[in-house]
This record gives C-alpha cells, structure tokens and sequence, in this order.
C-alpha cells in the first residue's frame, strides 16, 4: 500500500493486515550537484515502491523523508506497526526513533543506478531481507 488518496481509501478495513512501515530516508548533501540528487532521490523511491509491489498486503510505503546536512535526523516512527524497514543509501547513517516494533535497516549501493539488471537484483535481495525479518519475528 503506498501513501496516496487512492489506496488509503481503504486503510481501515486493510488495517489489521498491514504490519510493515517502510520508510526511504534520504541523506542530502549540499556538496553533491542537484542533479545527482534528484537521480539518487528517484532511485530510492523507486526501489521503495517495487518493494512495496512485491509485498503487497502487509507494507504501507511512506513518503520519502530526507535530511540536510550531517545534522542527526530527528525523525519519530509512525505508531502502530510490527516492523520498520529503514531504507537509504550505503553510506548515509540515518535513523529514527521511537518505535515500538522491530527494526530493519536496509541499505541500497548508489552506483550503476542506470542498470535495470541491478535495480532488479536490488528488490529481489532487499524483499527476502524483508521476508526473512518477519520470519523470524523482527530479530536478525
């Protein structure tokens, strides 16, 4: 289920089935040319919301949340899920607080982000990260 109009029309009857929050964090770092970021910001949108596509019925997809600068990012989690998958870019260390399910960080390589092959190999490997989380009951 993804964040928009459309879907949430029916989150109070998909409620009760939907225990994963995903969640794209994203580093932005004014050293780093715009253009860079908007590719690197789509990448990690789109891999979020294949994510979501493969599993389908369990994950909610928030928006993407990002951070300027090396300043610890002062995000609180959403209440009332099992699970929470942090996703964002090897290399950035971003995190959340206040959430009481477990806790899964997933990390994505920001090279080669042009190759389908890899962005494929990318949802497969972070979609059985995810699989595997669950279960084993959120402890890895």
């Amino acid at each position: 289920m993804q964040w928009n109009v459309q879907e949430l029309e029916n989150w109070e009857e998909l409620r009760t089935y939907v225990d994963t929050a995903l969640l794209p964090l994203y580093l932005y770092r004014p050293e780093k040319p715009v253009k860079e970021h908007v590719q690197r910001m789509s990448y990690l949108v789109q891999v979020a919301a294949s994510i979501e596509q493969r599993l389908k019925g369990r994950v909610l997809m928030f928006p993407l949340c990002y951070q300027i600068g090396d300043e610890p990012l002062a995000q609180r989690l959403p209440a009332g899920f099992a699970h929470y998958v942090l996703l964002q870019f090897s290399g950035d260390r971003l995190d959340a607080h206040e959430g009481e399910g477990s806790r899964l960080r997933l990390t994505v390589g920001d090279e080669d982000l042009e190759s389908a092959l890899r962005f494929e190999v990318t949802i497969d490997v972070l979609s059985q990260e995810i699989i595997r989380h669950w279960q084993h009951g959120g402890r890895q």
